[in-house]
């Protein structure tokens, strides 16, 4: 079926809500129909999903793990895995996402993951490596173990690069540490987002690594120096800084609504990236688990901390997010903005992915009005389907 129509009352264009169709042209979408047209086209396959409504398939570019599968796991099949689960909750794109692992695991977990891409695989497309780190900040380490971090060094990138088969696009750093400066203007020169994170900076320090070439702020307020009114800190600069970037955990536990509004009066939404932050943990059953050398326990409502309540990550999809910031009130055209788009725009292939226009990659997700996942396409391709596809779940880790 290279070729056919899906119908719906309510298409999300980045323009408008529309009621049409979509002619799907192998993997992309060649062409916007209003209502009144589709009768032109009644020789192709028309798939109606009545009133149920067709978003761009989220882009999720910090996510570690989900459904028991881990990016950091060091073997293909975790890799693979991921890839599969994440259509179940909309994620058309995403980054694997590497953090807290030893310079050992890093190096096989790169290695997997770039075989992976450079092969054949079904479900969501990987858009490149995010790193975040291991040069990061030990005061601000979150669920990260203090022993596999390390200082900045130009040499163990390369060494990363290299496993990765130049496919690292994003990487997080702490600014202040000694070496980052180098660190930071070496991945600029090679076209890796770089962002700030983990990190206790000062508002003057986080201004020198913006300087240096940091655009984006990693999972802003977590593990970030926040505001004090004699010490605006990491926070106050990256709030304040206009051309910068904001990556948004929209749990609600993560980050209060009110942190949330703020953010989005200083930002807008041309600035916030929504991401999950998702641990390998996400849609597992309650219970202790043992990921990655720690120990997290996922309490009855699906929170996961460490033994002493530190965070853990998030074990929430974007998609929880995506329900969170339409409950709250926010237009559904800027929740697909912050959720789709602006990852899009910031791994700079908004000219393929990220929004539903017309020569763009048929990334689509199909929404009930609870805004549970019906289906999902990627590039054209039926990826999930809730009447007759599992949930593709780790049965080893899911207890």
């Amino acid at each position: 079926m290279d070729k056919y129509i899906i119908k719906s009352s309510k298409i999300q264009t980045p323009e408008k809500l529309i009621d049409g169709g979509l002619l799907i042209n192998g993997k992309q979408i060649e062409k916007i129909l209003e209502k009144k047209s589709l009768k032109d086209y009644s020789k192709f396959e028309i798939i109606d999903m009545g009133d149920n409504l067709i978003i761009p398939g989220l882009i999720d570019i910090h996510i570690h793990g989900s459904g028991g599968w881990a990016a950091g796991a060091a073997n293909v099949e975790n890799v693979e895995g991921l890839c599969k689960y994440l259509p179940s909750v909309g994620v058309t794109s995403f980054q694997p996402t590497l953090g807290g692992e030893d310079r050992l695991t890093i190096n096989k977990s790169l290695r997997a993951i770039r075989e992976v891409m450079e092969g054949s695989y079904n479900g969501a497309r990987m858009l490149g490596i995010h790193m975040e780190g291991p040069f990061l900040n030990p005061e601000e380490k979150g669920a990260f173990i203090v022993e596999n971090l390390l200082e900045p060094s130009v040499d163990i990138m390369k060494e990363f690069i290299e496993s990765s088969g130049g496919n690292i696009t994003h990487m997080t750093v702490a600014p202040e540490i000694e070496g980052a400066k180098e660190l930071i203007e070496y991945l600029v020169h090679n076209n890796i987002l770089v962002a700030g994170g983990h990190t206790n900076a000062t508002i003057e320090e986080t201004k020198e690594g913006i300087k240096w070439g940091v655009s984006l702020s990693t999972h802003t307020c977590n593990a970030q120096r926040s505001i004090h009114h004699r010490e605006p800190g990491a926070l106050g600069a990256y709030l304040l800084d206009d051309e910068i970037y904001c990556e948004l955990i929209c749990d609600l536990f993560h980050v209060h609504p009110d942190m949330i509004e703020l953010i989005l009066r200083l930002k807008s939404t041309d600035r916030v990236c929504m991401i999950s932050d998702a641990i390998i943990g996400s849609g597992l059953k309650p219970g202790i688990y043992e990921f990655s050398n720690r120990t997290v326990n996922i309490d009855e409502e699906g929170w996961s901390r460490l033994p002493n309540g530190t965070i853990a990550g998030s074990t929430k999809s974007l998609l929880f997010g995506f329900k969170n910031m339409v409950q709250l009130g926010y237009k559904l055209e800027d929740v697909v903005k912050m959720s789709s788009h602006i990852p899009a725009k910031l791994l700079k292939v908004e000219d393929k992915k990220g929004s539903i226009e017309e020569g763009k990659d048929a990334d689509l997700v199909v929404l009930d009005k609870e805004y549970n996942v019906i289906r999902t396409y990627v590039e054209g391709k039926l990826q999930f389907n809730v009447e007759n596809d599992q949930v593709i779940l780790n049965d080893k880790l899911n207890k």
